[in-house]
C-alpha cells in the first residue's frame, strides 16, 4: 500500500506593513537642509591635490611597468623610477609637515581629514614600495621613517576617538 506524503498545513509568507509615514515632516526637512548647510562649511581637504597627483603617478609607474622590466624598456623603466622618487618626496613631505603640525599644536589636532589623508598616504606607500622593488630600487629611510611615523600618529588618532581605549586591545 502506497502512502502520499501530502504537508497538513502551509505557512504563507507576508511582508511588514509599510510604516513610515505618508509625507515628510517640516522638521525633518528643516533638520536636513541645517545638516547640508553644515556640511557645505566643511572646508575641502587641502590634501586633495597631493593625493590626486600621487595617485596619477602610481597610475603611470603601473603603466610604464605593464610592458616589462628589461633593456628594452629601458626609457619606460627610467620614467617609472622619477615618478617613484616623486611619490616617495610627496609622502614624506606631507608626512613632516602634518607631523609639524599636530608636534605644534594640542593633542586634538588630529581630525578625521588628517585620519583619512593619512590612510591614503600609508596605501599609496605599499604600492610605491611593490613598485620601487620591481625596479630593482631601494625605498629611501626618509621615506619608511616618514610613513612608519604616519601608522604612529594613525594608532595614536584610533586610540583618541571615543571607544578607542579598546583599540590596544
Amino acid at each position: 500500500m502506497r502512502h502520499h506524503h501530502h504537508p497538513h498545513h502551509y505557512e504563507l509568507v507576508s511582508t511588514l506593513p509599510d510604516v513610515r509615514a505618508d509625507t515628510v515632516s517640516d522638521e525633518d526637512i528643516a533638520s536636513h537642509e541645517a545638516a547640508r548647510a553644515e556640511a557645505a562649511k566643511a572646508m575641502k581637504n587641502p590634501q586633495n591635490s597631493v593625493l590626486a597627483t600621487i595617485k596619477e603617478n602610481l597610475d603611470q609607474i603601473s603603466k610604464d611597468l605593464s610592458f616589462g622590466v628589461s633593456y628594452s624598456q629601458s626609457s619606460r623603466n627610467d620614467h617609472a623610477r622619477a615618478l617613484t622618487t616623486t611619490v616617495a618626496t610627496a609622502i614624506t613631505s606631507y608626512a613632516d609637515t602634518l607631523l609639524a603640525t599636530v608636534e605644534a599644536g594640542p593633542n586634538e589636532t588630529m581630525t578625521e581629514q588628517n585620519a583619512h589623508n593619512i590612510a591614503a598616504m600609508i596605501f599609496y606607500d605599499v604600492q610605491l614600495q611593490d613598485f620601487m622593488t620591481g625596479l630593482g630600487q631601494t625605498a629611501p629611510d626618509t621615506l619608511i621613517l616618514a610613513v612608519n611615523r604616519l601608522k604612529t600618529l594613525q594608532k595614536l588618532y584610533l586610540f583618541e576617538q571615543k571607544g578607542g581605549e579598546n583599540y590596544l586591545g
